[in-house]
């Protein structure tokens, strides 16, 4: 008798492992500069926002790990962009949305090179 492959009808839970495995390469020079255009197009158009509106920018399967945030304290240190002291909850509603509290971020300066 067969048994099923763990990942033949995965739960959530191995869902978010393997995704989180797979996440666990570094990104490429490329998926970096897309994740910099993609904080600098929300900073364009919005005022107040959180990194839910970056990740919507970016297309689906983009590799999820925790450089996103190296990205936005970059951009923060450029000027461009400032953590506030408020948090939302996630909509992001896949393995890594989880209803987490993300820091609302607030544009300082628009960037002129975001479009």
């Amino acid at each position: 008798m067969n048994q099923p492959s763990l990942f033949d009808d995965p739960t959530p839970f191995e869902r978010g492992m393997a995704a989180s495995a797979k996440a666990a390469r570094k990104w490429t020079d490329e998926q970096i500069a897309q994740v910099d255009r993609a904080i600098k197009r929300v900073a364009y158009f919005r005022l107040h926002w959180t990194v839910d509106q970056v990740w919507e920018q970016l297309p689906d399967g983009f590799p999820v790990n925790k450089g996103i945030g190296a990205r936005l304290n970059k951009a923060a240190r450029a000027g461009m962009i400032r953590a506030t002291d408020r948090t939302r909850i996630s909509r992001r509603t896949n393995e890594h949305g989880h209803g987490q509290r993300l820091t609302v971020w607030e544009t300082v300066e628009r960037p002129a090179d975001a479009l």
